[in-house]
């Protein structure tokens, strides 16, 4: 086994590779960390993982993983990081995925090496925040076995404020809230990967991961509502106790077959998918006189939702290379189903009877369903040595059915769509590529921006979702152009949007005070993009890479005057450096910056910055870690709404200051020689 170290980060076509295993900050950390740190990856204010402002779909270990948002946050939050390799964000992704808005992000997972190994992790940090987990690898001539056991606590407190002017024909008076929060979250998962070769053509694997988040969380917060002549007219005080379970199952089996001709492969991925949230509620709410003091009212309510989600995807490909050798052929479809089963009830106490009675009003049951068929085809053509197009086309057919069982309806909608591109791509011998890419991209709503469910937590602001959204769509141009040389790399790209039928959360401001938050179709917009990325090598022992990226979103003249949707840009950085004074010791830097824009204003995140050093003890069997993770300024979010009759400013401070302590043990029957990179080259060639 021969040893060497690779960069940080890598740059690939106007890809980017984060290799996890040479970071300092993998141990102890979760998968949702990790991507946090990676070159040109942010998080909305719900989040949700975007790349270069857009939403991506994620991959692990090159399959396409199919859950709703809360069961994708649950999942990359209990991936142990020290089970990571690398992390590959593809910018220019795959025919089978050339349609995604955001591109693509493969997670791939450690295989092991040949022989038996076995990694043990255990950390812990200030903020309150433990973890444990094994790693057991097998791999035998063409058998591999790898297991993942683990499990975690995490305990997040905060606080903050928001302040809402209501803004009337003849007078404005405001809303000022301020909250606190804890939250407590603890995270076991399991995943069992395998791996057979038949023989040279025919591979056989299966995944089986199971992960389920037990929370308990508390949330105060204070009402006060001023009237026009800025004295107190109300005063409240509303406590949230919240506690619950998500649990999330799935099985993946894969078929690899490879021709008898070089370029040659058909792979069929089928999976299912089962998963079950139980969330209790329970809202206590005292009414204070304007002095603050009780006024003797209050009210008692709770809010139990059940949900089951359950689905099936299968994935076909076929690709082929052509008598001539230039030309490839490749070709596919893809079927997933998703079914959710919600039944909300909500109870509120009578004092008199000292019962809860349900809520019909505030209740709701229903189930979704939603098929999605994809049929692909492309083609590659290398033109000369460095110079190839890429073409093809998917055609998408989308089915919605909403089974309403309390308004006793059924809303149904059926979209096809058509989504072509096309890549020109350019290399020169100087390793210097340029790249221009065409795709019509589809950004379908999810169970979160349909489900028509109130969430009253915040009595002043009502969500719900709206089953009657349409998908969004979007001519999106890409111009890249890099360079790499032995010591440094930079990439530089340019694009533009042509986004249509736009699904957007809009917030409107109703006669009685309070705010409706749900989602919308607006018309549509224009998006003008600037991103860079790129790493220098200071020496074999120092690295730095860096990204950043800039979009600025404009708005139809309709949505201008009638919504008052206001044109804003979007930026997003990241830094990352790496020191390796032996092959034994390491330092990382990371540092993030975010503002993101939206119809009605801006979401601003301060500087996140966390600072790693590990160091590898007998013979490299014991690997010691810690991180101080924003030691110096804890994480702040800043939202500011700007509506047709309202102004609204809320900030929420989260206690991300924490200092880590990871051990890690390795045990390993394989021999490893350490070479260093440049030795590598002196190796005799086959």
């Amino acid at each position: 086994m021969i040893y060497a170290e690779k960069p940080l980060i890598e740059s690939k076509e106007g890809n980017l590779i984060f290799n996890v295993g040479e970071s300092a900050m993998s141990n102890g950390s979760t998968a949702t960390e990790l991507l946090k740190q990676t070159p040109l990856v942010t998080t909305d204010p719900n989040g949700k993982i975007l790349v270069r402002g857009k939403e991506p779909r994620i991959l692990i270990d090159d399959k396409p993983v199919e859950l709703t948002m809360q069961q994708m946050q649950d999942l990359l939050e209990s991936m142990p990081g020290s089970n990571i390799e690398k992390i590959e964000v593809l910018t220019n992704p795959p025919p089978q995925y050339a349609n995604e808005q955001g591109g693509v992000i493969n997670i791939v997972t450690k295989k092991g090496k040949i022989g038996f190994s076995s990694r043990f992790n255990v950390s812990g940090g200030t903020r309150g925040e433990a973890s444990s987990s094994i790693n057991l690898n097998y791999r035998k001539q063409g058998f591999a076995l790898n297991l993942n056991a683990g499990t975690g606590y995490n305990r997040f407190e905060g606080d903050g404020y928001s302040n809402r002017t209501n803004i009337y024909t003849d007078s404005s008076n405001q809303l000022n809230i301020q909250n606190s929060f804890l939250n407590k979250n603890y995270r076991p998962n399991f995943r069992l990967n395998m791996d057979y070769e038949y023989d040279k053509r025919n591979l056989f694997n299966m995944v089986a991961q199971l992960n389920e988040n037990l929370f308990d969380n508390i949330a105060q917060n204070r009402y006060t509502n001023i009237n026009r002549f800025n004295a107190v007219s109300r005063l409240s005080e509303r406590e949230i106790a919240t506690t619950g379970e998500n649990r999330n199952s799935s099985i993946n089996f894969t078929y690899t077959h490879k021709g008898k001709k070089p370029g040659e492969q058909l792979r069929i991925i089928t999976a299912v998918n089962y998963g079950v949230v139980n969330n209790n509620r329970n809202f206590f709410q005292e009414f204070l006189t304007v002095e603050g003091l009780p006024s003797g009212t209050d009210s008692t309510q709770k809010q139990i939702n059940h949900t089951i989600n359950h689905g099936f995807q299968a994935n076909l490909s076929y690709d082929k290379q052509l008598s001539n050798k230039k030309t490839s052929f490749s070709t596919g479809a893809a079927y997933y189903r998703t079914n959710s089963s919600v039944d909300l009830a909500t109870e509120f106490f009578k004092k008199p009877e000292f019962i809860f009675q349900k809520v019909e009003l505030l209740s709701n049951r229903f189930q979704f369903h939603q098929d999605v068929i994809n049929i692909r085809a492309s083609f590659k053509h290398i033109i000369n040595a460095g110079f190839s197009i890429s073409a093809g086309a998917s055609l998408e057919q989308t089915n919605i059915l909403f089974e309403l069982f309390k308004e006793n309806r059924s809303p149904y909608n059926r979209y096809f769509n058509f989504l072509p591109f096309a890549n020109f791509n350019r290399n020169w011998q100087n390793k210097t590529n340029l790249s221009f890419s065409y795709r019509r991209t589809i950004r379908r709503p999810g169970i979160n921006e349909l489900n028509p469910a109130i969430d009253y937590a915040d009595p002043y602001n009502i969500r719900y979702g709206n089953p009657e959204l349409e998908p969004t769509l979007a001519h999106t141009f890409d111009l890249v152009a890099g360079k790499t040389k032995e010591r440094f790399f930079f990439n530089i790209g340019t694009g533009f949007n042509l986004v249509e039928n736009i699904f957007s959360q809009i917030r409107s401001l109703q006669g009685d005070g309070k705010t409706i938050v749900t989602w919308n179709n607006v018309s549509s917009r224009k998006d003008y993009e600037e991103s860079g990325w790129g790493g220098l090598t200071i020496s074999k022992k120092l690295r730095m890479n860096v990204s950043a990226s800039y979009s600025y979103n404009v708005y139809g003249a309709f949505d201008k005057t009638i919504r008052k949707f206001r044109d804003g840009g979007s930026f997003t950085s990241n830094l990352n450096g790496n020191v390796t004074p032996t092959d034994v010791l390491t330092f990382t830097i990371n540092g993030t910056f975010n503002r993101l824009a939206n119809p009605q204003g801006t979401f601003r995140s301060n500087v996140h910055m966390n600072l790693g050093v590990q160091r590898k003890l007998l013979k490299k069997k014991i690997i010691l870690t810690f991180n101080a993770i924003d030691p110096f300024v804890t994480q702040q979010n800043r939202l500011m709404t700007n509506g047709s009759n309202f102004i609204l400013e809320s900030v929420s401070l989260t206690q991300t200051r924490n200092f880590r302590l990871s051990i890690s043990y390795v045990f390993s029957k394989t021999k490893t020689i350490s070479r260093k990179p440049d030795l590598l080259k002196q190796l005799p060639k086959k």
